[in-house]
């Protein structure tokens, strides 16, 4: 047996959820999803958009854990690209200096992510990235769980996060935990992961929920999603469709609920895309029953997708490709 195969019946020996990522990239790209999930060949990610929304966010919902999901380093960070071919390397050697780090490893993962592939001598391009900045960001490299930031991302991060708390509309939807327990039956949850099985399917799905409230009396659920947009308010229409955030949308809604258990049905379930963008500006996107019901047909819809690849274990095109026979 070749070394796909083998780790592809190891995926298989085990139960699977989908997450909104893990699905949305199944119907970007199947093959894209066999490498990532199935093989565990997943492209290091340390882009400087996303680590900032993973900033804001606990900022904003849960500050206290800020030292154990961030290590902050003094001097200036290293580019994206560099952070890249640094994460590449870690992954390859237990050096705790860059100076102790063996030149073909730099070589490597450069060559690999094709970073400065346009300089003639392997010595320049090894200069490259063995330099003062970078070694305090290398320092922080061996602690898998966290990620690494410099002061002023952090300080451009908590600027965001005041903005968000700072809006009334907003924090209308933030409910204070403690003091809402001690006065209205209304029960608040901040970053909670929650997994559900699915019917009839062979796998199940889950995530992390930024926020949502359960009103007992009113019989409301209340379902926040925290967006750092790189556009403007006045795009994130298009972004709903381009990234598929209805998609998510649909899927946080199917885990709250499931959550409830027997009691679900008698709640009425409210969402909001809270998004602030590059400009600072907050806006609170409320989502219609219509629109919710049309997510939750498209989450079906995509299930089925799924089940599809998953029971076929064809990840070598787009399901309307596989059984549609797309024609132009």
């Amino acid at each position: 047996m070749n070394k796909d195969l083998q780790k592809e019946e190891e995926f298989y020996a085990k139960p699977f959820r989908f997450s909104y990522s893990s699905l949305n990239r199944l119907l970007f790209s199947p093959s894209l999803f066999y490498k990532d999930y199935i093989l565990k060949d997943r492209e290091v990610r340390t882009d400087k958009h996303l680590v900032e929304g993973k900033l804001v966010h606990c900022l904003v919902f849960e500050p206290e854990n800020l030292n154990q999901k961030f290590n902050v380093v003094p001097g200036k960070a290293p580019s994206d690209s560099v952070r890249k071919v640094l994460k590449d390397m870690s992954m390859h050697t237990d050096a705790e200096t860059l100076v102790d780090c063996d030149d073909f490893i730099i070589l490597d993962s450069l060559k690999s992510l094709n970073l400065y592939q346009s300089l003639k001598k392997d010595e320049a391009r090894i200069a490259k990235i063995r330099t003062l900045d970078n070694e305090p960001y290398w320092k922080f490299l061996s602690n898998d769980a966290v990620d690494v930031i410099n002061q002023d991302t952090l300080e451009d991060c908590t600027a965001k996060a005041e903005v968000i708390k700072s809006n009334d509309e907003v924090m209308s939807l933030f409910k204070n935990e403690q003091t809402d327990f001690d006065l209205d039956p209304i029960t608040t949850y901040a970053e909670k992961y929650l997994s559900s099985e699915l019917e009839g399917y062979p796998f199940g799905i889950h995530g992390y929920i930024d926020y949502y409230t359960v009103d007992s009396e009113s019989k409301t659920v209340t379902i926040c999603d925290l967006k750092t947009s790189g556009k403007t308010i006045v795009d994130f229409r298009d972004s709903v469709d381009f990234y598929n955030y209805w998609l998510q949308a649909a899927i946080y809604s199917k885990l709250v609920y499931d959550s409830l258990g027997d009691d679900a049905d008698e709640y009425t379930f409210i969402f909001n895309f809270i998004v602030i963008d590059k400009y600072n500006q907050v806006y609170v996107f409320g989502v219609s029953q219509e629109t919710m019901a049309q997510w939750a047909s498209g989450l079906s819809g995509t299930l089925k997708t799924a089940d599809y690849h998953y029971k076929e274990r064809n990840f070598s095109l787009p399901y309307d490709f596989l059984v549609n026979k797309i024609k132009l």
